[in-house]
C-alpha cells in the first residue's frame, strides 16, 4: 500500500512539473514573439511638427524616435511646393536626425523620413507643413508736381489766352501825324478868319 501511494504522489508531481514547464515554455514564446515588435522604432517628436503653419522659415527640420538611429540607413528629406530639395546635410545624433531648411518660398513642404529599427525593419514616414511668407508691400508712387499734372490741352488753352506782348508799340505812327497836322490847319485856319475880320471892323 505505501508503495503504491509513494508511486502515485511521484506520478503527480511529475505531472504537475511537466505543466510548469509547458507554461513557462509558452510565456517564453509569446515574449520571443513580442520583440521583434518592441525592437520597431517609431517618430516621438517632429520639428516643425505635422500641419503646423509657419509665418518665418525654420532653421532647420529635427525628427526624434524611440529608439538609437544608425547613421546607415537614416534619410531626411524636405521638398518646397515647386518639388525642389529644401533641406541640407542630415546629421544623426543619438535618437534624433536634423538638417538645415533651406526653403525660403511660401507653400507647403513636406518632410519624409527613413529609418533603421533593431530587428532590420525599416521604417518609413512623411509629414506636412506650410510655410506663410507676407507679400512685400507695393511701392508707392511717387508724388507728381502741379507742373508736371497740367496736360498738353491746358497748356495750348493757356499759351491762347496769355497776354500778348504789347504790339501797339510798334503800330505805324503816321495817323497820329497826321491828325496833328490837321488839327494845326484847322486852328490856323481859324485864327486868319478872326484876323479878316478884325481888319475890316
Amino acid at each position: 500500500m505505501a508503495d503504491s501511494r509513494q508511486r502515485t504522489g511521484q506520478h503527480r508531481a511529475a505531472r504537475r512539473g511537466a505543466a510548469a514547464l509547458a507554461v513557462l515554455v509558452g510565456l517564453g514564446a509569446l515574449l520571443l514573439g513580442a520583440t521583434p515588435a518592441w525592437a520597431h522604432n517609431a517618430l516621438v517628436e517632429a520639428s516643425p511638427k505635422k500641419d503646423a503653419k509657419l509665418s518665418e522659415a525654420p532653421a532647420a527640420v529635427k525628427l526624434t524616435f524611440l529608439a538609437t538611429l544608425k547613421s546607415d540607413g537614416t534619410k531626411l528629406t524636405v521638398t518646397g511646393p515647386d518639388a525642389a530639395a529644401a533641406s541640407g546635410p542630415v546629421t544623426v545624433s543619438g535618437k534624433a536626425v536634423s538638417a538645415p531648411f533651406t526653403g525660403a518660398a511660401g507653400g507647403v513642404y513636406t518632410v519624409a523620413y527613413e529609418v533603421l529599427s533593431k530587428d532590420g525593419h525599416v521604417v518609413k514616414g512623411s509629414y506636412r507643413f506650410t510655410l506663410t511668407v507676407a507679400e512685400s508691400a507695393a511701392p508707392s508712387p511717387s508724388p507728381v508736381t502741379e507742373s508736371a499734372q497740367v496736360s498738353p490741352s491746358a497748356s495750348l488753352a493757356a499759351a491762347s489766352t496769355a497776354p500778348v506782348a504789347d504790339t501797339e508799340a510798334g503800330d505805324p505812327w503816321w495817323p497820329w501825324v497826321g491828325g496833328a497836322t490837321v488839327a494845326g490847319l484847322l486852328v490856323g485856319g481859324v485864327v486868319n478868319l478872326v484876323k479878316k475880320r478884325r481888319e475890316k471892323v
